[in-house]
């Protein structure tokens, strides 16, 4: 399984969002970048992935920045790792079965794999963020 650095990094960012909104403000790029230890280019490439489906609003101007475009409990883990990963779960020999592997159709080792990767999947997407963020509904 592969976590990487953007799914990691957008996740925080999201939840930083919901802290923010306490305080009811946009949360500047720049804000969020110093309170996670994110690199401000870094963090803006996520954002505009996070706000093109729909996960932020984002407000030009003085006072402006993002927000959060629905509440963090609507939004699971498994959402935003596939938003951010081109797979997370990868399985070699399945990728392009027929040209790697002549057994694949009768392979009892990548129908396990297959099936742990439908239980991974079951489990990021029954972990909403509020729960990352002790906002437990």
């Amino acid at each position: 399984m592969i976590i990487s650095t953007q799914t990691r990094y957008a996740v925080r960012f999201l939840l930083e969002l919901s802290y923010s909104e306490e305080a009811d403000r946009p949360t500047t790029l720049r804000q969020a970048a110093d309170a996670q230890g994110i690199s401000v280019a870094y963090l803006e490439s996520i954002a505009l992935k996070l706000r093109k489906r729909g996960y932020l609003k984002s407000y030009k101007g003085a006072g402006g920045g993002y927000t959060l475009a629905m509440p963090i409990e609507q939004i699971t883990l498994g959402e935003i790792m596939r938003l951010m990963e081109n797979k997370y779960f990868q399985i070699h020999c399945a990728e392009d079965s027929e040209e790697t592997c002549k057994n694949f159709s009768d392979c009892r080792i990548a129908k396990a794999w297959e099936t742990l990767e439908s239980h991974l999947t079951n489990v990021v997407d029954s972990v909403k963020l509020s729960q990352l963020s002790n906002k437990m509904v």
